[in-house]
């Protein structure tokens, strides 16, 4: 059952990333590090689903929130970054840059800029997935009781369908990120058209962790 959702959750990511290989974005650095931002949330929901496999599922719960937190970056560069962090985060990788990159907000504020700047569905949706799952993805990246537990007594397959299944859904999200991202207007249906056709991978609402 369990294999078979994976499989279906595969074509959906295929579908998504020849979705966003065959677009144009829009001109400008900041347009183009979104869509690095993007295709790094989709990576993670790969590497989720790869650990899903290999039952290697406190790793696997794990990626969510890099999964989460790439879509966030993504949606607070278009939104919300100045163009100086957007030139800083687009430089090579050196020392200099690390060190600048360092002056970036922290992700509880990178949020409140979102808030305060991007489109409203956006943003309720990620302070809503923040709000029901981020104390139990810090328990998970710092080794606390979620992991040590669950590592310890197992994991019920509802809990790994509930987490590929809010992989999905911030897979989706980024999908419609990066169509926002070549600036034409005419693309934004293709996500309700897959929300529609996928509907039984997706979340109604968002689950909590447990």
């Amino acid at each position: 059952m369990l294999d078979e959702f994976l499989e279906s959750s595969d074509e959906l990511h295929g579908l998504m990333m020849t979705l966003l290989e065959n677009v144009q974005l829009a001109p400008g650095m900041r347009i183009e590090m979104g869509m690095v931002a993007c295709s790094l949330a989709l990576e993670h929901a790969l590497s989720l689903r790869l650990l899903v496999r290999t039952s290697c599922y406190t790793s696997a719960v794990s990626m969510l929130r890099l999964q989460y937190e790439a879509l966030a970056r993504g949606i607070w560069l278009l939104y919300a970054a100045t163009d100086r962090q957007v030139e800083t985060l687009a430089s090579p990788l050196s020392v200099i840059s690390e060190q600048a990159a360092k002056k970036m907000p922290m992700f509880s504020e990178m949020l409140k800029e979102i808030h305060r700047t991007a489109p409203a569905i956006p943003s309720k949706m990620l302070q809503s997935f923040k709000d029901v799952n981020y104390q139990a993805m810090n328990s998970y990246v710092h080794s606390g009781i979620h992991p040590l537990r669950r590592h310890s007594e197992g994991y019920p397959e509802g809990l790994v369908r509930g987490v590929v299944t809010s992989s999905n859904g911030l897979s989706v999200m980024a999908l419609q990120l990066g169509l926002i991202l070549t600036g034409d207007s005419r693309l934004g249906g293709l996500v309700q058209e897959i929300q529609m056709d996928y509907s039984d991978l997706l979340p109604e609402i968002i689950s909590p962790l447990h």
